[in-house]
């Protein structure tokens, strides 16, 4: 039975989720406009900029995990996963294009001169970077300074770009969803959406749950942006039942070594780094606050203990590699949010090459095999869990009509890299979509 609407509410628009994909199709309808309401089941918080900040900002404090034991990090948060990224952008892949017909170069053009999208200067790339660059150079490797959506002038260089970026550096949706309000459009936050409201096969609105009780939003055009795990779960609550059957995460751990002379303190993560497209593994360097170190290092348990003095009295000489592979499609999310998302012998073959080649760059910048360790796999940018070709169109439209969705869900195959300038792309197409219906 549900329970009595305590509210009722009227928009043009009602989204659910406030990052990269909702936060732009807010902002560019909004400045259109259109009368924008944004539900966002995470709180605005001010403190940001510090590790200890990021359990605010995601889902069970960051111990989400799948049946199989998979950690798997949940944004929840005003700006979603754009607050936790490193700013490092890759361009949307080729096969978007040829094999769906979606060309987003026009809106990927727009971006990079609305906002300043390059590698870092000079004076931010760290010792120990620019080392793992020569040295994986000198192995062979493709391993260059990556784009960054970072403002240099902004950047103190305090290395805390997952913690949210307290100076405002580094570009984040928050930006977009702060535009957005100004030009009118009202944010709902602590307001999860439950479930689409439909009449006669039609989206005309959603149902959410805030810190007062239920909210009735009617709408127009609904636009799901809760991520690739909370988008699926809405969908199956309003009837949509094989939303959430197969998905892939990025899996990923770091390999850490400690430097006999380096000093690796204050450097921005991930500033250079190589895609091995055709094994489909992400390698960059991988600097990281110590909390973030002890915290991974505590979730690789029992083992990841026994380097936790080391990693804690040496940190300022530790150089850390991630390591990223493309996952494939598999698992299930159920609508109470609970997931199972097992890794195949492919994707942990993978994993096993990328951590023995960022072993060997290690050891060839000095650091001793005896003083190298790594992290237990999890899983990060969860989607592919509604996906373009499979439950919606090129238009990102579900069979629920003006029914739409906006996040990493709608992505159709897996690809390992960062998804974020494509989901901020794909939310202008879809705001230009819905602007000229």
């Amino acid at each position: 039975m549900e329970q009595k609407v305590a509210k009722t509410l009227e928009a043009d628009v009602v989204i659910a989720g406030s990052g990269p994909g909702g936060a732009t199709v807010a902002r560019e309808l909004s400045k259109a406009g259109k009368k924008v309401i944004v539900c966002e089941l995470g709180k605005y918080q001010k403190s940001i900029g510090k590790s200890i900040n990021v359990p605010q900002m995601v889902a069970n404090k960051g111990l989400t995990f799948s049946k199989e034991g998979l950690l798997v990090v949940i944004p929840e948060t005003v700006g979603g996963a754009s607050m936790l990224y490193c700013g490092t952008v890759f361009k949307p892949p080729a096969w978007l294009k040829d094999k769906y017909g979606i060309d987003i170069g026009e809106e990927v053009d727009e971006l990079y001169q609305e906002i300043p999208i390059k590698p870092l200067p000079e004076r931010l790339v760290g010792d120990g970077q620019r080392l793992l660059m020569e040295t994986a150079r000198g192995m062979g490797l493709d391993w260059n300074l990556l784009d960054k959506w970072i403002r240099h002038d902004n950047c103190d260089n305090c290395a805390q770009c997952s913690a949210g970026c307290k100076p405002g550096a580094k570009f984040t949706a928050r930006e977009y969803v702060d535009e957005a309000m100004g030009n009118g459009a009202v944010l709902l936050t602590r307001s999860g959406v439950d479930k689409v409201i439909t009449e006669n096969g039609n989206a005309v609105g959603v149902r959410a749950t805030g810190p007062d009780g239920q909210i009735e939003i009617r709408a127009g055009k609904v636009v799901l942006s809760a991520g690739g795990r909370g988008t699926p779960i809405i969908l199956q609550r309003s009837g949509l039942y094989d939303a959430g059957k197969g998905f892939f995460v990025d899996p990923v751990t770091s390999v850490a070594g400690v430097h006999p002379k380096l000093n690796t303190m204050k450097s921005i993560p991930m500033a250079a780094g190589t895609h091995l497209d055709e094994d489909g593994i992400v390698m960059t360097d991988a600097s990281a606050p110590l909390l973030f170190h002890l915290g991974l290092l505590g979730y690789s348990a029992p083992r990841g203990i026994a380097n936790m003095p080391k990693a804690a009295t040496k940190f300022g000489k530790t150089l850390s590699i991630m390591v990223k592979v493309r996952d494939d499609l598999g698992g299930r999310v159920n609508a109470d949010g609970s997931f199972s998302k097992p890794l195949t012998d492919e994707v942990k073959g993978a994993l096993n090459k990328g951590i023995v080649m960022a072993e060997e760059i290690l050891m060839s910048t000095g650091v001793q095999r005896k003083d190298i360790y790594s992290y237990r796999i999890l899983g990060a940018h969860p989607g592919g869990t509604v996906r373009i070709g499979n439950l919606l169109d090129t238009n990102c439209e579900t069979s629920i009509k003006n029914c739409y969705c906006m996040d990493t869900s709608i992505i159709p195959e897996p690809w390992g890299v960062p998804p974020t300038l494509t989901i901020f792309a794909m939310g202008k197409r879809l705001a230009k979509h819905l602007l000229a219906r």
